[in-house]
C-alpha cells in the first residue's frame, strides 16, 4: 500500500508526524543535568487524524478492530490498521473479544484449561493435556475475527458490483528507542484473515497461566490472552521497516506551546444511536408477517395453487401437513407480540418440514409466501420525532414531518436525499417514512441495500435474522450520520454505551 499512495501525499504525513516528534523533549521527564536522548513520541490519535487527513482516508469507528482507517482513490481499497510501537517491543494487540468470551462456550473450554493444568508443572505437559482445547478455541477466535474482517471489506467494497478488490495492511509507525539516534521507522505487514485449516498451536505463554496460548497459521504468530480476551501478534518489526525518518528535536518546544495561534475549526453536524434491535421490523423486518393481500380470497387462492403444483411430489399425508401449515400461518392475522412469537415458531417448523422433503423448489415457494423479502429492512430513527423536530433541516433542508400530527410533510421526493455511505462511497437516493418519520428507506430498489448489509456487512444468511450476539461477533452496534455539503453520510461503528459520544441521540 505505501507504495501506492502518492508521494506528496507521503511527504505531508512525514512532515505532521516528524514535526509532532520534534516537541519530544517537552514531555520528556528528565533531569536538568540528564543528556540522555529521548525517544521520538508519536501520538497514536495524532498518527490516526494525519493519516486520515493526509491520505482522503475514512476513520473506521467499528470497536475492536485494527481498522483504524480506510482508502478508497478509486483504483485500490484499503482497510489500515494503524499503529505505532517502539521499534524494540514485543507482540502488540490487534483484537479484543469481551463481548463474546464470557460466553457460556468460550468460558468452558477456558475453565476446562485451568483444571487440565492443575497439578502439572511443566509446559510440555500443559500444553500435551490442553492441545485440543487450545485448538478448539484458536479455531473460534479465527472465526469470529475472519468475519469481522470480511464484514469490513464488505462495507468498503460497498453494493455497487465493481472489479476493485480490498487489501488490508497494518501501517505502522515504530520510533527509536531511548539514547538512539532519533529515527521514526514506516513498517507495513499484511492483514490476513487467520487461515483456520493450518492453525497450529504453539502452546501456553506460561505454565503459571494455562489460559494464555500462542498459535500460528503460517502467516502470523498470535497470542491469547484470557483475562483481558485479548489477541496479539507478533509484527517482526525490524523486518517489515520500509522507511525510516529521522527526527530533529526543536530547541526550545515549551517557547513554540507558548506561541502557538488559534484557529477556528468548523463544526461538522453528526448524530450516532445505537442500533435497536426489533424482532419483526428494522432489519429484520423480513420476520414480520408476509405482505400477502387477504382482499378477495387472495390468500386462499394462493395456498391452493402451491398444493396443485406440487401434490404430485407429494403423499397424500404430506400435501395435508403442507395444507394445515399454510393455512395457519397465511389466514390467522398475529397481531401481538405474544402471537407473532407463535406465528415464527410455526413458520419455523414448516421451513423445517419442508427441508426435511429435501425439495429446493417447494422450499424457495413456501419462503416466498411465508416470509417477506428476505432482503427487506428499514433503517430506523430512534424518537424520531423529537429528533425531526429538533433538526428540521438536517436530512432535506426543510421540516420533515408536521408538527401537529404524526404525518410526514410532502411527497417522497421532497423528503428525500442522497445517502452515501462510509468508507464505500456508494451513494443511493433516500428518503423519510412512515409515522413521525421514524424510518430511512431507499428511493429506488430497497433490495439491493438490504442484500448489501444482512449478507455482507453482517455476514446473515437468508432468513436469518439479525441479532445482538451478532452485533457483538461483527462489533457494530451503532450508526453515526454525518450532514455534508451535498450527502448525508452514514458509517456503521461501535459505541460503548458507558462512554458515549458527543453526538449520541437517543
Amino acid at each position: 500500500m505505501w507504495q501506492d499512495l502518492k508521494k506528496e501525499k507521503r511527504n505531508r504525513y512525514k512532515t505532521l508526524i516528524t514535526n509532532f516528534s520534534s516537541l519530544s523533549e517537552a514531555f520528556a521527564q528528565k533531569e536538568e543535568d540528564d543528556d540522555s536522548i529521548v525517544a521520538p513520541i508519536v501520538n497514536s490519535k495524532f498518527q490516526e487524524t494525519a493519516f486520515q487527513k493526509c491520505f482522503d482516508a475514512f476513520a473506521e469507528d467499528i470497536a475492536n478492530t485494527s481498522y483504524d482507517a480506510s482508502i478508497n482513490d478509486g483504483d485500490h481499497k484499503y482497510l489500515v490498521g494503524i499503529k505505532t510501537f517502539g521499534l524494540n517491543s514485543g507482540d502488540q494487540k490487534i483484537a479484543q473479544f469481551k463481548s463474546i468470551a464470557g460466553s457460556s462456550k468460550w468460558a468452558e473450554l477456558i475453565n476446562d484449561m485451568k483444571q487440565n493444568a492443575v497439578g502439572l508443572k511443566t509446559k510440555k505437559d500443559i500444553d500435551k493435556a490442553n492441545h485440543d482445547l487450545y485448538l478448539a478455541l484458536a479455531k473460534k477466535i479465527a472465526t469470529v475475527r475472519n468475519e469481522r474482517i470480511e464484514s469490513s471489506k464488505e462495507n468498503l467494497r460497498g453494493f455497487e458490483v465493481t472489479d476493485s478488490q480490498v487489501e488490508a495492511v497494518y501501517h505502522v509507525l515504530m520510533p527509536s528507542s531511548k539514547n538512539e539516534q532519533p529515527t521514526i521507522s514506516v513498517g507495513e505487514t499484511s492483514y490476513k484473515s487467520i487461515d483456520i485449516d493450518n492453525i497450529q498451536i504453539l502452546g501456553c505463554t506460561t505454565p503459571k497461566n494455562p489460559q494464555n496460548f500462542n498459535f500460528t497459521d503460517g502467516i502470523h504468530e498470535y497470542k491469547w490472552t484470557a483475562t483481558d480476551s485479548q489477541l496479539s501478534m507478533k509484527f517482526h518489526n525490524k523486518d517489515i521497516v520500509l522507511e525510516k525518518w529521522p527526527v530533529h528535536y526543536v530547541d526550545d518546544a515549551f517557547s513554540f506551546f507558548e506561541n502557538m495561534g488559534k484557529q477556528a475549526v468548523e463544526k461538522e453536524e453528526s448524530y450516532s444511536w445505537l442500533l435497536e434491535i426489533e424482532p419483526y421490523s428494522g432489519f429484520n423486518a423480513f420476520m414480520g408477517q408476509p405482505k400477502m393481500a387477504r382482499k378477495n380470497n387472495y390468500r386462499e387462492k394462493r395456498i391452493a395453487k402451491i398444493i396443485k403444483k406440487y401434490q404430485d411430489q407429494l403423499t397424500a399425508d404430506q400435501v395435508q401437513t403442507l395444507s394445515d401449515y399454510l393455512n395457519t400461518l397465511l389466514l390467522k392475522n398475529w397481531k401481538t407480540t405474544a402471537e407473532k412469537d407463535e406465528m415464527v415458531s410455526i413458520r419455523q417448523n414448516l421451513i423445517d418440514y419442508i427441508k426435511g422433503l429435501g425439495n429446493s423448489k417447494l422450499l424457495e415457494t413456501i419462503q416466498s409466501v411465508v416470509y417477506r423479502p428476505s432482503d427487506e429492512l428499514e433503517l430506523r430513527i430512534p424518537n424520531s420525532r423529537q429528533f425531526h423536530l429538533k433538526h428540521p433541516n438536517f436530512f432535506t433542508g426543510t421540516a420533515i414531518i408536521n408538527s401537529e400530527t404524526k404525518s410526514c410533510i410532502g411527497t417522497k421526493e421532497e423528503r428525500s436525499f442522497n445517502l452515501r455511505f462510509i468508507p464505500s462511497k456508494n451513494v443511493i437516493k433516500a428518503y423519510i417514512n412512515q409515522e413521525n418519520g421514524k424510518a430511512i428507506e431507499s428511493l429506488g430498489k430497497q433490495s439491493t441495500l438490504g442484500k448489501w448489509l444482512l449478507r455482507d456487512v453482517f455476514q446473515l444468511a437468508p432468513y436469518e435474522p439479525l441479532t445482538q450476539e451478532r452485533l457483538n461477533e461483527m462489533n457494530i452496534n451503532a450508526i453515526r450520520l454525518t450532514k455534508r455539503k451535498d450527502t448525508i453520510d452514514l458509517s456503521f461503528i461501535w459505541i460503548d454505551p458507558d462512554h458515549k459520544p458527543k453526538d449520541f441521540w437517543e
